[in-house]
């Protein structure tokens, strides 16, 4: 699934010893806790591993079991992972798998929109649910003004919140889709918003202004 969404964001991944992934977005599992993939585990395990003889047992010996107290440096832990199995339990790998496929498309519909409006363009190309654009500026040495007005009126609605990063020097917007509810009325009302939000920010700024609808 990785694949399918990711845009191949996992080539090269048979090369990796190993992989580390958050799920407490997207798999609706609270912090704190990651999924950690292994290519060799007995590395993992030769590095913590800790023998008394009061811990030995013919289950860990016989590898019958999966012994998980030499897989980090504390010997006792809090029991982390029954976050995630209750949720799979709850839900099921289908309806999780929906739940992602579902804020994919919600991000593809989001960049649509970005690229049918003239005054604006995606920055860079769109991973998984992220979508990152801004408000196209006359002269370069403006983008960060524009853009950082844009979203603080955004913001400042309290219909939505996103968050900014900078790339290459170029400040952008950061769209992301994640939530447990989010559906398209709330990704088209988004753009909406954003629309009126960036004719105001133009008008302000003196701006000649381009209808794009």
């Amino acid at each position: 699934m990785m694949r399918e969404c990711g845009g191949g964001v996992l080539n090269g991944v048979e090369l990796s010893h190993s992989i580390s992934m958050n799920p407490h977005k997207w798999l609706l599992t609270n912090m704190d806790y990651c999924c950690l993939w292994i290519k060799e585990p007995h590395l993992f395990v030769d590095s913590l591993s800790t023998a008394p003889e009061y811990l030995r047992n013919n289950a860990s010996e016989s590898k019958v079991v999966i012994d998980y107290k030499d897989w980090q440096i504390a010997l006792s832990r809090r029991f982390r992972a029954i976050k995630v199995w209750v949720v799979i339990r709850r839900h099921g790998l289908h309806n999780l798998m929906f739940h992602i496929r579902s804020d994919v498309n919600l991000a593809k519909r989001f960049e649509a929109h970005v690229a049918k409006d003239p005054r604006f363009e995606v920055v860079v190309p769109r991973r998984f649910a992220l979508v990152c654009f801004r408000l196209r500026p006359k002269q370069e040495g403006e983008g960060t003004e524009l853009n950082s007005r844009l979203l603080m009126a955004v913001n400042g609605s309290g219909r939505a919140f996103m968050t900014h990063a900078v790339v290459g020097g170029i400040y952008i917007i950061r769209c992301a889709i994640g939530s447990t509810l989010t559906e398209t009325r709330h990704v088209d009302s988004l753009w909406k918003l954003i629309q009126d939000k960036a004719q105001l920010v133009l008008q302000e700024l003196g701006f000649a202004l381009e209808e794009a609808y």
